[in-house]
């Protein structure tokens, strides 16, 4: 065997090694993409399944306000509605946070409301899953930016592009009612 031959089988094996290296990396950074959306998921679904009791419980106390109970249930529609994407069901949340937020601000007005414990209880579980899915939220983005630096950077940029690994988008998390927005 010539010199020649065993440099090239030596780089030829570093290629292999280097590719395998690479894949079974940015396979590692996808499913930890995945499992972080999973965990928005998780308390988008938490928040789903509490509205129907807090309809129950403050449609006996809130006749005069139908019409935010009314959009409380048609914004939870939109939320589980399989036509819904990702980012679609985050503004779709913070669209019903801000109406549960109204829903919220009546109990100042309203005794009964304000000394209903199941009332209290779920407004309590409600405002928990926000925060914590602004949590989850924010692992998410960081999940997401360290897969978009990893499928961009050398050796791994070239399986992800021969793979088609794609740059995902992350989550602006809004400051303040009207903000959510995607970015890439």
């Amino acid at each position: 065997m010539t010199v020649f031959g065993a440099i090239l089988g030596i780089l030829i094996i570093i290629a292999l090694v280097s590719w395998i290296i690479g894949y079974n990396a940015l396979i590692k950074y996808l499913n930890w993409v995945e499992e972080a959306w999973a965990q928005i998921e998780v308390q988008l679904k938490r928040r789903i399944d509490i509205i129907p009791d807090l309809i129950d419980t403050a449609q006996q106390r809130v006749k005069h306000e139908q019409h935010t109970l009314e959009r409380i249930v048609e914004l939870r529609s939109e939320l589980t509605s399989p036509q819904t994407s990702k980012f679609e069901q985050i503004e779709t949340n913070e669209q019903l946070t801000q109406t549960l937020h109204s829903l919220f601000a009546l109990k100042d007005e309203n005794n009964e409301l304000e000394q209903d414990k199941d009332f209290l209880s779920l407004e309590k579980s409600l405002k928990d899953s926000d925060i914590k899915l602004k949590k989850a939220i924010k692992v998410y983005n960081n999940t997401v930016q360290k897969y978009n630096n990893k499928i961009q950077s050398i050796p791994a940029n070239f399986v992800a592009n021969i793979h088609s690994f794609k740059v995902r988008d992350t989550v602006d998390i809004p400051q303040n009612e009207n903000d959510v927005k995607l970015s890439s």
